[in-house]
């Protein structure tokens, strides 16, 4: 094949010189070719340390997501123990609510028997009244002879009859048969009898009694005796006073230890009735319960 002949290269046209090693080239700054700098490979020393910081990242991760985990669980545990709260707290409103109701319910009832019971005691105390001031109409008339022999045997109403009779000559007031309405014995707890004496006119009563006192105040050493009576047997003192009512001879012997204790020189009965005085000018007191008896010491 014959050779091709080239036509010889123009030389007005700029050639292009290329050396071989183009880092001796040196480069124009106003050279509009542009150097790409080549990218240096890692060493392994550096990939090493990035794959520890990536595994250092992703445990932390994992540690991060663990404790977000939890977290969540936590406050959805929270929440509803939470939840559970309120509704309890709402039960027992309820429940509060209840007995809140039941109480006034309660309170308002106990008010009422309280009222009741106040309206029933008063109706007590006033029906005790009544009854006390019925007894004392039923003994009015009636006196007692207190301390007499327990050895001293009465077979019949006879032989009371005549120790009263013998007791009010004694005393310089005249008493007939007929005069007695009644005559009772009581026997004592101890080595003593009394005879209680309704009579017929309460004037009667009222002498004797009177007369008793005198007789004791004139003769203070040879007070009134089971002997002056014509009792056989050891002499010994008898009392002659009106007969009680159960509860004013409680109060009488209440108020005798009270008039004892704070000097009070004066303590007797009337009707019934119980009293004391301080002191010969002073003014008399009515004693009524015991809750005035207490009044008096704690006044004193």
């Amino acid at each position: 094949m014959p050779k091709t002949i080239r036509s010889p290269p123009n030389r007005d046209q700029k050639t292009t010189m290329s050396d071989t090693d183009l880092t001796k080239i040196d480069h124009d700054n106003t050279s509009p070719i542009t150097q790409r700098t080549k990218r240096r490979r890692g060493s392994p020393a550096n990939k090493e340390h990035s794959e520890d910081i990536k595994n250092m990242m992703s445990s932390w991760q994992e540690k991060q997501n663990r404790i977000l985990n939890k977290l969540v669980s936590d406050v959805a545990e929270i929440k509803l123990q939470n939840s559970q709260i309120q509704e309890s707290n709402k039960e027992i409103e309820k429940a509060l609510e209840f007995i809140s109701c039941k109480y006034e319910d309660m309170r308002e009832k106990i008010e009422i028997l309280e009222s009741e019971r106040k309206t029933h005691m008063a109706q007590i105390a006033y029906l005790d009244t009544k009854v006390e001031d019925l007894q004392r109409v039923i003994k009015k008339s009636s006196i007692e002879i207190r301390n007499l022999p327990k050895e001293k045997i009465f077979n019949n109403k006879k032989e009371m009859c005549n120790i009263v009779q013998s007791t009010c000559k004694l005393l310089n007031v005249t008493v007939a048969e007929s005069d007695i309405k009644d005559v009772i014995l009581l026997k004592g707890k101890g080595n003593n009898n009394t005879i209680v004496t309704e009579f017929t006119r309460n004037i009667l009563k009222d002498d004797i009694i009177r007369n008793a006192r005198i007789y004791n105040r004139q003769n203070p050493n040879k007070r009134l005796s089971s002997g002056d009576i014509g009792l056989a047997g050891e002499s010994k003192p008898i009392y002659v006073s009106e007969a009680l009512t159960n509860r004013s001879r409680t109060l009488f012997s209440l108020a005798r230890n009270v008039a004892k204790s704070e000097q009070y020189k004066f303590c007797w009965t009337s009707n019934g009735k119980v009293y004391i005085r301080k002191t010969q000018e002073s003014s008399h007191i009515e004693i009524k319960d015991e809750l005035q008896l207490s009044s008096i010491k704690n006044v004193i």
